[in-house]
C-alpha cells in the first residue's frame, strides 16, 4: 500500500513540474537546472514517505534515486524536444510580434545556427508573402498574411 502510494506522489509531482517546465519553456532555454531539481523534488519525496526504512533496507531508496533520475531525465529530453519544434516555435514568435520576427530572437529561441535561421525564414518569407529588413544590430522578417 506504502509503494502506491509514493508512485501517485510521484505522478502528481512529475505532471506538475512538466507543466511549469512546459511553460517555461517556451520563453527561456532549460539546462541542466531543472533536471537536477526535479530530481531533489522526486527523491525528496521518496526519501520523506520511506524515512523509517532508510536504514533497513537501502537498497529501496537506490531505486528511489534511479526513479527520480529517471523521471528527471524523461522530463528534460521531453522539453528539449519541444524546443526544437522549430514550426512551433516560430508562429508563436509571428503571433507574439504581431508579424514580424527578429532573426536574433528566433535563434534564441530553436538554437538554431545564423545561416539555418536564416534559411528557414527566407522559405517562410516566400511562403508567407513577407520582407525582411535591416536595423541597427538585427534583421527583422515581416509577414504581411500572417
Amino acid at each position: 500500500m506504502q509503494f502506491i502510494f509514493y508512485l501517485l506522489l510521484t505522478a502528481i509531482a512529475y505532471v506538475i513540474c512538466l507543466v511549469k517546465l512546459k511553460g517555461r519553456t517556451e520563453q527561456e532555454r532549460i539546462g541542466s537546472t531543472p533536471v537536477f531539481f526535479n530530481t531533489l523534488i522526486f527523491f525528496g519525496i521518496f526519501e520523506f514517505y520511506f524515512l523509517k526504512s532508510l536504514f533497513s533496507n537501502p537498497g529501496f531508496h537506490l531505486f528511489g534515486i534511479v526513479i527520480s533520475l529517471t523521471l528527471s531525465l524523461s522530463i528534460y529530453f521531453y522539453l528539449k524536444s519541444l524546443k526544437k519544434d522549430v514550426e512551433s516555435i516560430f508562429y508563436k514568435l509571428i503571433n507574439q510580434g504581431e508579424g514580424k520576427v527578429s532573426i536574433l530572437t528566433f535563434m534564441q529561441r530553436t538554437e538554431l545556427s545564423q545561416e539555418e535561421a536564416t534559411a528557414f525564414l527566407e522559405q517562410k518569407i516566400a511562403q508567407h508573402q513577407g520582407d525582411s529588413y535591416e536595423t541597427l544590430g538585427n534583421i527583422y522578417y515581416e509577414f504581411y498574411n500572417w
